[in-house]
């Protein structure tokens, strides 16, 4: 942070005014980077490339576009949202004071002013922003290794599904082993009995490497977005935690729609997942009847898919709250809860999705709903 306060900050000012414009030049030119424009409609062209700038000073009376309008105009741009703005000007009604904060804007100075007094509120307006811009940063950094370790945390949960899946496959290739060498020690080997028992043995390898592919598919980088069948991903997690499903005696139902969907897959199946395994830790310890259901609701503008399950519903008074950092719905477990923060986080920032939580009559229910951004045809 303490780098980031001793680069130069970069200015720019706007004024139809080249007095002004050579005045602020003088002021400032040893201590910012400055970009001086005389008029508004250039530093609309320039702004719109994106140009990093640390604050703005800007002239209210201007032909054309006046500054309150060009404030606006720079604040409706998510580059700037947050690029604080400073008004010269020499108008001092109380209204018009008003006016320039209402349009975004972080400080009034007003003409002629004392070189003195802008410098000083430059320099604070300059080091706020730099201080923010470095927040904003370490909270990114912060995020991402969150994300980091959720995603680790369901490549660990897969792994260990990986490992249970393969028990049966290499039992079974073992002891198809084990008998075509009893029959070649008893010499009974036929045609027959060895294809019979090479196909066993292709079949278990097979779904030992489909395992291996699955694992495989999840490790890798998520950037591309490609076109998935909704239902057979829902499918697909269920297959990843079937030994979970089998072990619990949980009944699953999925009711969702065949329907292609483009997106991150990856991204969507760590949320299933978390969401399943979730319901799972739930329903283990419950007597009776166990269950979860999914089903979807498709328009125009998105697909909504609702996961429930009968486990008796969030223990909150508002079921919201399981998405807050570090709140936990398990027992026992302080930071159970990151996995469902970085569901929201994903949903949102990655995936410009919503997701949220209730409690029906019987449990908790997990909706997610992504954007149709084009028509998707039904398969």
């Amino acid at each position: 942070m303490d780098r980031l306060l001793s680069e130069k900050s970069t200015i720019l000012a706007v004024d139809d005014t080249p007095g002004i414009l050579s005045l602020i030049m003088e002021l400032l030119k040893d201590e910012y980077n400055l970009k001086l424009i005389n008029s508004p409609k250039k530093a609309i062209e320039f702004l719109q490339n994106n140009h990093k700038i640390d604050l703005i000073l800007l002239d209210v009376m201007m032909p054309e576009i006046d500054g309150y309008e060009l404030c606006k105009v720079i604040k409706q741009n998510p580059f700037y949202a947050k690029t604080p703005v400073v008004f010269l000007t020499a108008l001092e009604k109380t209204s018009d004071i008003v006016k320039g904060f209402e349009c975004g804007a972080v400080d009034y100075v007003t003409k002629p002013f004392i070189p003195e007094v802008l410098k000083a509120r430059i320099k604070t307006h300059t080091q706020l922003k730099l201080l923010y811009d470095a927040m904003a940063k370490e909270l990114q950094e912060k995020e991402d290794l969150l994300y980091r370790q959720s995603r680790m945390t369901t490549l660990g949960e897969m792994f260990e599904n990986v490992t249970h899946q393969w028990k049966q496959p290499l039992s079974t290739i073992n002891m198809s082993c084990s008998t075509l060498q009893m029959s070649c020690d008893f010499d009974e080997l036929s045609v027959e009995g060895v294809s019979s028992v090479v196909e066993t043995i292709l079949s278990e390898t097979e779904h030992l490497a489909q395992t291996l592919d699955d694992f495989r598919d999840f490790a890798k980088n998520d950037d591309e977005t490609e076109s998935f069948n909704i239902r057979l991903l829902f499918e697909h997690a269920l297959e990843i935690l079937s030994f979970r499903f089998v072990k619990t005696k949980i009944e699953v139902a999925n009711n969702i729609e065949n329907f292609r969907y483009r997106s991150h897959k990856n991204y969507i199946i760590q949320i299933i997942l978390n969401i399943l395994n979730n319901a799972i830790d739930v329903l283990a310890d419950k007597e009776g009847e166990r269950w979860i259901r999914a089903d979807s609701m498709i328009s125009a503008k998105e697909i909504v898919l609702r996961i429930c399950d009968n486990g008796g519903g969030i223990k909150m008074e508002d079921a919201d709250m399981v998405f807050a950092k570090y709140v936990s719905t398990k027992r026992n477990d302080e930071y159970s809860g990151i996995g469902l923060y970085m569901c929201r986080q994903i949903m949102q920032k990655k995936l410009g999705a919503q997701i949220r939580a209730y409690n029906s009559t019987v449990g908790a229910c997990f909706e997610l709903a992504f954007p149709i951004v084009q028509e998707e045809d039904k398969l």
